[in-house]
């Protein structure tokens, strides 16, 4: 287990036992046209939010009736990858206490992380990204809209470079990190990390022969480097990560998100005993908060901390 991060080996496991192993995973970063860079002007990826907010602003154009015509950005919780356990690292969010509580009122990130999306919804308008995001192709098919030119940029998994390829998209694209809260330049580099699993189930019948399988998927190094260049997911292991038969750590547009998985700041959202309700339930409070529906940020989080805690309660 030493070979895995522990962002890894907290999402296979809960209350100190290893539930299952983690199989290859999903680590996020920032994907950008580099055309629509050129013409707006923009040498180099944004590195904190208010120059990813300024750059969404100058990407952005519109067509004559004031609907979005290119998106700079997709600040609408919801749209694609564009979710709260994605953004919120960058401002180094706990969603849960040491003891297994709901974090997110108390934890200023989580506030922070909201005014600066509900800023940048304000200055596109909630009721026009809306019918953007409606007509944004479907986000696993060659018609995604960083695909075709209509976002200029989006954060997404790592998989998204062999979509681009098995696509054959028409778009110049580079990659980076998620972009860190500004006063957070330390956080620069890292993200958010989840990813696949493998295990048995109780009463297997031959759990002996099922977990050579399993420590054989999951941590024999050319298994891993096989089946990572194989299918675009980064290998779990460190001694995968830097052997020289992965082939994908000599793509410049993959070679980010590896970098991205070492980073010893890179967080996940921990297993729970209410199976994750918690992001189901902020996940809610976010609709109405960027609709406009919530005049009181700190008083909404706060609520959501006692819902949260409920259900967690319920679920031990």
């Amino acid at each position: 287990m030493s070979q895995i991060p522990k962002a890894v080996q907290s999402y296979t496991a809960f209350d100190g036992k290893r539930c299952t192993m983690p199989w290859l995973a999903d680590t996020f970063g920032l994907y950008y046209n580099k055309k629509l860079f050129a013409k707006a002007g923009i040498t180099s990826p944004p590195r904190t939010m208010s120059e990813l907010a300024a750059d969404a602003k100058k990407l952005t154009t519109f067509n004559a009736d004031g609907s979005i015509k290119t998106a700079g950005f997709m600040p609408y919780l919801g749209a694609y990858e564009m979710l709260t356990e994605h953004l919120v690292p960058s401002w180094g969010g706990k969603w849960l206490t040491a003891d297994g509580q709901s974090n997110v009122g108390a934890d200023p990130a989580f506030a922070q992380a909201l005014t600066w999306q509900k800023s940048l919804v304000d200055w596109f308008g909630a009721k026009k990204l809306v019918t953007f995001k409606a007509g944004m192709g479907d986000e696993f098919s060659a018609q995604n809209a960083f695909e075709t030119g209509k976002l200029a940029m989006m954060v997404d998994g790592e998989w998204r470079n062999a979509f681009i390829k098995n696509d054959k998209a028409n778009i110049e694209y580079g990659t980076a990190a998620v972009p860190a809260a500004d006063g957070k330049s330390g956080l620069y580099g890292a993200g958010y990390v989840g990813g696949n699993v493998i295990g048995m189930p109780r009463g297997a019948k031959h759990p002996g022969a099922a977990w050579k399988l399993i420590k054989f998927l999951t941590t024999d190094t050319d298994a891993l480097t096989t089946l990572a260049d194989a299918i675009g997911n980064v290998p779990t292991t460190t001694a995968a990560l830097d052997s020289p038969a992965l082939g994908l750590s000599k793509d410049p547009d993959f070679a980010p998100f590896l970098e991205v998985y070492k980073n010893p700041l890179t967080t996940t959202t921990p297993a729970s005993a209410d199976g994750g309700a918690y992001l189901t339930n902020f996940g809610h409070f976010v609709e109405k908060w960027q609709s406009g529906g919530v005049s009181d940020l700190k008083a909404g989080l706060t609520a959501v901390d006692k819902q949260n805690n409920a259900a967690l309660k319920l679920g031990q």
